[in-house]
């Protein structure tokens, strides 16, 4: 039971060990901090807190997060008061922090009660003698400086903390290395007992629902207790377990099983609804309430495949839920801040409504940022986005090999624990991952012979049970696309540029990838959002070698792609320049995520990387931009990853006058099957038709693609060519369009008919 959540909080500075000393060895004076006490927010950190006092400047503009960079070297403390209400006394007092970031000593009132080390792991003290009941009590919190970590570039083998890495530096986002604390901290009571993890195990058994519940408390007292177990469904009970236990000092495990009849099924989103369910559990003593937990549920069956024609060596790539087989429209998210202890409830909430609104059906964790939050996970549960999980564990470039620390394991093993138990009930949580692009050291994925990918395997089939684990993100013979070497893309990554108006063409229609987990195409940010971050003497037309642009996205520089496609722009053409950069990064992602699903299921799901960015970038791969702003690629996946889409196959974007375009329509759909009738066409951008295909009729469904029809085109001496395709069935219609180019005297496509296209890609993609 929550008594008391700590918000308002004193935050002051100090040089690193001056805490510890107090007074300074020469003269005896105190040593002061180096600054006055300012108001801090929490959750929070400590940049947000200067930010609003006025001590730093926005770190996100410009190149300002380079003055922010003494923040991460000092010690700060955090101090508070509350009362603990005298009529409580008698009950059992508890501090629970929930993310410390990331080294502390937590004193109560001059005394110390605990240090802990670890983002993702609480800290949880008994402080029922320590406080001074129906007064004023004193909390601090002494957090040391940052630990030095790498960022994207370094050896993995080396890490040693469990810390969000991204932080660091990533190529989404600048070095800002947080320190502070991210999550709530509470002031707990309890009676006899504390509930501490709940395990829920649902199963259907044809009409029927049977959920085993563990309950694990912790016992203060000796004592009877009743422990009750509530299944609800939109407020209604469905089912309910009650039993009185004699309770024993320490740790104890109560189980519990219920029953329902004719149990909803959760389906992923686009394939079913997403009945949550939610469990109750009561801990009750003589005195009355003890403690309480509510956490989701649902009912589902489940099992997990190889790709078709995979080897036995193959690992399960795909999931089937209630005997439908979703094709996984994946997208991978970093976290939504860098500023990670500001994301709001709102925030979370907008991004995961877009990637539902696209069509996306599962989320995957990147393992360089954060195990989510409750919050991430029950909106998970509500908008039907399985879960992919990575722990926090990332490649970094010089090495990519798991570290075996031993300081490491530990609080490697304690964060996946915790995890694990935390998240496990959740019936969008569909895979655990040992962390992203780990390999041995010969640069070949990680299996779980590695010492801590095992480690982590054993946690997930201990406390979770039934959640399947990958080891790392890629697996199989390499990291990477490689369609030299067919039959040996199991799940792959990259590319994450556009490789050309013909090689991105070729790549994906050769591409034989069982699950492209991670990969995409870059594109300038949105104009609203650069703005915000440019001063106006660079608010134009520029390359990376403009060093504040460099600031915000030096990996993604598209001028040199985009002119070689479009010729160059004058620098006032800032708002062309922008447009151009996100049509390529639409068309190119687009037509990756066609070709994948294609060949549905055989490759069983594309995963984009990347969804969004933790701080506003001028450019990047991310769709949706920092201030929760999608951009043009993000319509270009949503219209790819709608239930049923007719699509086109070409080779090529720019062709030379008078060359032959092969073309080749397909009908893909999630739907049952049933007869699509399929026809397109072929005009000029003054409307003049140049070929129409007549009406085809072509049985599809499943989630499978069925070929329509295939033709040559002659392209003509100039300008572009729009493709038109519709599909319908009954009264539903869907369309879709594509422009080719064709190569004028300079060898560039027509900028002008891109910018008059462009602008259907979104409205296309809204009209599903």
């Amino acid at each position: 039971m929550i008594t008391q959540e700590l918000t308002k909080w004193e935050l002051g500075a100090n040089y690193p060990y001056v805490p510890i000393m107090t007074r300074a060895a020469e003269t005896g004076q105190i040593l002061n901090s180096v600054m006055d006490s300012i108001p801090a927010v929490v959750p929070g950190c400590v940049h947000n807190d200067l930010l609003r006092a006025g001590k730093i400047s926005d770190p996100y503009f410009e190149m300002n997060s380079l003055q922010c960079a003494w923040v991460e070297n000092f010690w700060w403390t955090y101090q508070t008061t509350f009362v603990p209400e005298a009529s409580k006394c008698g009950r059992h007092l508890r501090l629970h922090m929930m993310g410390i970031d990331y080294e502390g000593k937590i004193s109560l009132n001059g005394r110390t009660c605990g240090t802990h080390i670890g983002m993702y792991t609480p800290f949880k003290v008994d402080i029922t003698d320590l406080v001074k009941w129906g007064e004023n009590n004193t909390l601090s919190v002494l957090l040391k400086n940052t630990p030095q970590e790498m960022g994207q570039i370094g050896y993995t083998s080396r890490t040693h903390t469990q810390k969000a890495r991204f932080s660091y530096k990533w190529d989404f986002s600048t070095r800002l290395v947080q320190i502070g604390l991210y999550d709530k901290v509470l002031i707990e009571d309890f009676g006899l007992a504390a509930l501490e993890y709940v395990h829920i195990d649902t199963a259907v058994q044809g009409t029927t629902g049977d959920v085993q519940v563990e309950s694990e408390l912790t016992v203060f007292e000796a004592g009877e207790l009743t422990v009750t177990c509530q299944l609800c469904l939109e407020g209604k009970e469905v089912s309910r377990d009650c039993r009185k236990i004699k309770a024993e000092i320490g740790t104890q495990v109560v189980k519990s099983a219920l029953t329902v009849e004719n149990p909803r099924l959760w389906y992923p989103n686009g394939y079913g609804e997403q009945p949550v369910y939610e469990m109750t559990v009561t801990i009750e003593d003589a005195d009355g309430l003890s403690d309480k937990k509510t956490l989701t549920t649902g009912f589902y069956t489940r099992e997990y495949r190889r790709a078709e024609g995979a080897k036995e060596e193959c690992l399960p790539y795909s999931v089937v839920i209630n005997e439908r087989q979703p094709y996984i429209k994946g997208v991978n998210m970093v976290p939504f801040d860098i500023m990670y202890g500001c994301i709001q409830q709102e925030t979370v909430e907008h991004f995961l409504r877009l990637a539902k609104d696209a069509h996306v059906n599962l989320i995957l964790v990147w393992g360089g940022g954060l195990i989510e939050s409750e919050y991430f996970y029950d909106l998970c549960d509500r908008y039907g986005l399985m879960v992919w999980q990575e722990f926090i564990q990332s490649s970094s470039g010089l090495d990519n090999v798991p570290s075996k620390d031993p300081e490491f394991l530990k609080l490697c093993r304690q964060t996946a624990i915790h995890a694990v138990r935390t998240k496990q009930h959740h019936p969008c949580l569909t895979f655990w991952c040992g962390g992203n692009e780990l390999e041995d050291e010969h640069r070949v994925p990680c299996t779980f012979t590695d010492e801590n990918i095992k480690m982590l395997k054993d946690i997930v089939d201990q406390y979770d049970g039934k959640t399947f684990m990958l080891p790392t993100s890629a697996t199989g013979f390499f990291q990477f696309l490689d369609v030299d070497q067919p039959g040996k893309n199991y799940d792959v990554h990259g590319p994450w540029k556009y490789n050309g108006t013909e090689k991105h063409y070729e790549t994906y229609n050769q591409s034989d990838s069982q699950l492209h987990s991670e990969f995409g195409v870059d594109g300038m940010g949105n104009l609203e959002t650069i703005r915000t971050v440019l001063s106006s003497k660079n608010l134009k037309v520029q390359t990376m070698s403009n060093p504040v642009w460099r600031y915000h996205g030096e990996m993604w520089d598209t001028s040199d792609r985009d002119y070689k496609i479009f010729g160059a722009l004058p620098e006032e053409d800032l708002d062309k320049y922008i447009l151009s950069s996100q049509f390529i990064q639409a068309e190119g992602l687009r037509y990756a995520l066609e070709s994948n699903r294609r060949r549905a299921f055989a490759n069983v799901g594309s995963i984009i990387w990347q969804f969004n960015e933790p701080w506003p970038n001028v450019s990047c791969t991310n769709l949706v931009d920092y201030y929760g702003r999608p951009k043009l690629g993000y319509y270009g996946m949503k219209l790819a990853f709608r239930p049923s889409n007719p699509n086109l196959r070409y080779e090529k974007l720019l062709f030379d006058p008078g060359e032959t375009a092969n073309m080749q329509l397909f009908m893909t759909s999630d739907e049952t099957k049933k007869i699509w009738k399929l026809e397109a066409t072929m005009t000029d951008f003054n409307g003049n038709e140049l070929f129409r295909l007549p009406r085809i009729e072509v049985l599809a469904g499943d989630g499978r693609t069925a070929k329509a029809a295939e033709w040559n085109f002659v392209m003509p001496d100039s300008g572009a060519i729009k493709v038109e395709v519709t599909a319908q069935h009954d009264e539903c219609l869907l369309r879709n369009a594509y422009i080719l180019f064709v190569k004028d005297e300079k060898g560039w496509a027509d900028r002008s008919k891109m910018l008059e296209f462009a602008p259907c890609l979104k409205q296309l993609a809204e009209e599903t």
